[in-house]
């Protein structure tokens, strides 16, 4: 993983810079989407995007391969940070796509 590149994805998920996420992003996805291993609290691009309610950002970060099931430290998932954070319609469509990649067929 490239420390830098995940750190500065990071940034531009937290500022709903969703030119500067594509551009960080691989083409055919990478360990960067979910983010630096020592970023605060655990937190990655998706929460960060997700607790913004950039919902364009969140569907770039999910499109490149961003788990929406992965906890930070304290246990949240990107939809918890979205709900926290006021964006009740977006964490709706993070529980959905988490509930849809738990069912057993």
């Amino acid at each position: 993983m490239d420390v830098a590149k995940a750190a500065a994805l990071l940034a531009a998920a937290r500022d709903g810079d969703e030119a500067r996420v594509r551009e960080l992003l691989s083409p055919a996805g990478g360990s960067e989407s979910d983010g630096p291993h020592e970023a605060p609290d655990g937190v990655t691009p998706l929460m960060a995007a997700a607790a913004g309610g950039y919902e364009a950002v969140v569907e770039v970060l999910l499109g490149h391969g961003a788990d929406p099931a992965r906890r930070d430290h304290r246990g949240r998932s990107a939809a918890a940070h979205a709900r926290h954070a006021g964006h009740t319609t977006l964490a709706e469509r993070l529980d959905t796509i988490v509930d849809k990649e738990t069912t057993i067929w």
